[in-house]
């Protein structure tokens, strides 16, 4: 199965130089624009399926290249985003969700560390049980980074790099291979 992970595109938070918390983060005019010059470089991917964050950020990203390509958005909460971490592993807890105005299950904002990596695992599991063999899943960061690494089974957290729209490649099978990590994609 080959796994693409897409970072949202550019928000107000990320221009100005800090790490988004919670759902409330807007794209930025370039966003929007991030949005739609990464279209015909996913469709070059000939994507089969699209798993995606329930924060605005992450829709806003993906839903040009979605109504093109006429494939429908899976929303997964457990792809929403998680905080920073920085020790190796934190105990695993339940992860909690409300449901949210928009229509979309959230993870409670003031979540723990271990409840944020139940849901790395939640992610993951999702992923393997997908039958589709060419996979996107839109998300954030810190959720990137810890699947990544959860992915890749790596003995130490690697603190892997995403920008805004940045692309990495995973596949996965008897050996999981990398092919790139943090591609720009823009047409």
């Amino acid at each position: 199965m080959d796994v693409f992970l897409l970072r949202h595109a550019e928000t107000e938070t990320n221009r100005d130089g800090a790490l988004a918390k919670g759902s409330r983060d807007a794209l930025t005019q370039h966003g929007h624009n991030q949005a739609q010059s990464i279209i015909g470089s996913l469709l070059e991917l000939e994507i089969e399926c699209i798993l995606c964050s329930p924060y605005p950020r992450a829709l806003q990203t993906i839903q040009p290249f979605a109504e093109v390509a006429k494939i429908e958005v899976e929303v997964q909460p457990c792809l929403a985003e998680g905080q920073l971490l920085l020790t190796e592993t934190p105990t695993r807890e339940e992860p909690r969700y409300f449901h949210h105005m928009s229509g979309y299950d959230y993870p409670h904002e003031n979540e723990s560390p271990g409840a944020f990596m139940e849901r790395v695992v939640q992610a993951k599991k999702l992923i393997d049980t997908q039958s589709h063999s060419r996979l996107l899943l839109v998300t954030h960061g810190h959720m990137l980074r810890e699947l990544l690494n959860n992915m890749l089974a790596l003995p130490h957290k690697t603190r892997f790099p995403h920008d805004n729209c940045g692309l990495s490649h995973v596949s996965l099978g008897d050996v999981n291979m990398v092919s790139y990590i943090n591609r720009p994609i823009f047409s």
